[in-house]
């Protein structure tokens, strides 16, 4: 090799030995749009709960959904002025902590045709869904205590339902929120407000929707914080005759004139990756690794061979 060309070799293995022996830009420092490289990453996801929704129905007065079933819910969990209300009307509303009572799981777990098929809802955070109490009746005359006023009122084709909201509360709970609602009337179409981002009725824009009148109770409205582990209960007093609770939650056997007590069951969990209380936390994040440095097949790393390269033209 002439000596002009050994002066252009060393130029050039000067340049890229400076190269080389630069730290890595990717410091500990740098940052990206999914957070500092080395730390743990986490994936937002919106928010989520799972519902699973039972309605057991058993003979009046059964203990199933009567005496075992409430001697274990506990119903001070509702504010006192709330559980007052509901008593009015025939509601009661609690949460079991641990198992169910072995009546009621034996209730549960009974074959067709009694067997009970539980409903799941996966909703977003804040979101309600209609549950199904009772079939349409042609007429029902109830006694309503609203606000402390009672008062008595004619229903046609009226059915009963639940509106349950789900959302995240603290670090592990989910928070039910409990509407009950008496569809009735004949089927007709209308126009109704859409709510605001706040969830209240601004009066606009409308949307187009067929179906009974609704009228919502939300003075009867009641909250529930369910830990993992809890059942939210809701049923009725069989004895207030008349009332909300009984219109919803009793109805007649099929075929029979004996009369069928009914109750209502949610587990509720949150659905969120990496939420604590809900399903296991992703992997924590890996740290980068300069690709220079991995090895190759034949077992040297990128650096290894840069040296060799080197090596070699010097002595050449």
């Amino acid at each position: 090799m002439n000596p002009k060309g050994i002066v252009l070799v060393l130029a050039v293995l000067a340049v890229a030995g400076c190269t080389l022996n630069r730290t890595d830009p990717r410091s500990k420092d740098s940052s990206t749009f999914l957070g500092r490289f080395g730390d743990s990453g986490r994936i937002i996801e919106p928010k989520r709960c799972a519902l699973k929704v039972a309605i057991l129905p058993r003979p009046l007065r059964d203990p199933a959904v009567h005496s075992a079933l409430w001697g274990t819910a506990d119903e001070q969990m509702v504010a006192p002025e709330v559980r007052q209300g509901l008593q009015a009307n025939g509601l009661r509303i609690g949460v079991i902590t641990g198992g169910l009572p072995p009546e009621v799981e034996t209730a549960l777990q009974a074959p067709p045709p009694a067997k009970v098929d539980p409903t799941e809802f996966n909703l977003p955070d804040g979101d309600p869904t209609l549950v199904a109490l009772n079939e349409k009746t042609q007429a029902a005359s109830l006694l309503l205590n609203r606000d402390g006023h009672a008062s008595g009122k004619d229903y046609k084709d009226a059915s009963g339902w639940f509106r349950v909201t789900a959302s995240h509360e603290g670090p592990t709970g989910v928070s039910l929120r409990f509407v009950p609602e008496i569809h009735h009337g004949p089927i007709s179409r209308r126009f109704d407000a859409l709510p605001s981002n706040n969830g209240t009725f601004n009066g606009m824009p409308y949307t187009l929707k067929d179906g009974q009148q609704e009228e919502t109770l939300r003075e009867l409205a009641a909250t529930l914080i369910l830990q993992p582990g809890q059942i939210a209960v809701v049923g009725c007093d069989p004895d207030r005759k008349g009332s909300l609770g009984t219109f919803l939650f009793t109805q007649a056997e099929p075929n029979s004139d004996r009369l069928l007590q009914k109750v209502m069951l949610i587990w509720a969990t949150r659905t969120n990756l990496g939420e604590p209380g809900s399903q296991p936390n992703p992997p924590s994040g890996l740290v980068p690794i300069d690709p220079s440095v991995l090895p190759d097949p034949a077992g040297k790393t990128d650096q290894a061979k840069d040296r060799s390269k080197k090596d070699s033209l010097l002595k050449s």
